[in-house]
């Protein structure tokens, strides 16, 4: 039975869209994009081939770039990341009585010239072998024995009520702030500068607790030096040149650096601006 022309009509349609649908190619899903990031400045990544030969892991925050951490250096008894806990089994290292004829405290403390009154901190001060030194040195002053190591603040006020030294106040800092609990007319680091993890975060708040015109002192070891010289292997060590290039960056003036003092050490003299 034949149909009523409309719905010949219809039915035409639907089958030639159909067979449309059939022969054309399946629609691609819409690509996935993902917002592209801009590029950093040129100079934002320093390349670690144009460092100069030697840099240590710390230098290369000169060029722009946080200091990395160190490798392990352990065969002469340095490790950058070490923990000094225990404080008893380090004094026979740190307050041997062989370390004098090197490491020369009375000439250090008196090339400081320290006013009796002068407040001073001791940066990393360990076992207190400069602290208790410094002591009698500013009998009418301070001394901030500071350091990271709960244990070694522990020994060192045993040390000072020990030794009856009742201008020595133990401090215990942190990684990235020395904590001291008051401004210093001097601040001192001795050998401890290359165990420093940001050097620019720890020397910069320093900077804030040093008195207008105050002194910073590093005292670390000489790279030219021979392998077998106290202090730790030549990949750990930092020049003089750096680190007070490395604190002028962080807004130190540069006084001087005492190379003839010590045999296997320098003083880099810093001030802050006054």
């Amino acid at each position: 039975m034949a149909g009523h022309p409309s719905t010949r009509t219809s039915l035409a349609l639907l089958l030639t869209l159909a067979a449309v649908a059939c022969t054309a190619p399946p629609a691609q899903p819409a690509a996935m994009t993902t917002p592209s990031k801009p590029d950093p400045p040129h100079d934002a990544h320093p390349r670690h081939d144009a460092l100069p030969p030697g840099f240590h892991a710390q230098e290369h925050e000169l060029a722009g770039e946080l200091a990395q951490p160190a490798a392990d250096h352990r065969p002469s008894g340095h490790h950058k990341h070490h923990r000094f806990d225990r404080a008893e089994e380090w004094v026979a290292q740190f307050d041997a009585e062989d370390r004098a004829a090197w490491q020369k405290p009375d000439e250090v403390i008196a090339a400081l010239g320290l006013a009796p009154n002068t407040t001073v901190a001791d940066l990393g001060a360990g076992t207190g072998y400069f602290a208790v030194r410094l002591a009698r040195a500013v009998p009418k002053g301070r001394v901030y024995a500071q350091d990271l190591e709960p244990d070694m603040v522990r020994y060192l006020g045993e040390r000072a009520v020990k030794e009856g030294l009742a201008n020595v106040t133990a401090v215990q800092g942190l990684a990235n702030d020395p904590k001291l609990p008051g401004a210093v007319d001097l601040a001192i680091m001795v050998d401890s500068y290359h165990h420093i993890a940001d050097p620019t975060a720890f020397f910069g708040k320093l900077r804030e607790q040093l008195r207008p015109g105050a002194t910073l002192v590093i005292v670390d070891f000489k790279k030219d030096v021979p392998e077998d010289a106290p202090g730790p292997p030549a990949a750990m060590r930092v020049a003089d040149e750096i680190v007070a290039a490395h604190l002028r960056k962080l807004g130190y003036v540069h006084d001087r650096t005492d190379l003839t003092l010590l045999p296997y050490q320098y003083l880099v003299v810093m001030r802050r601006p006054v």
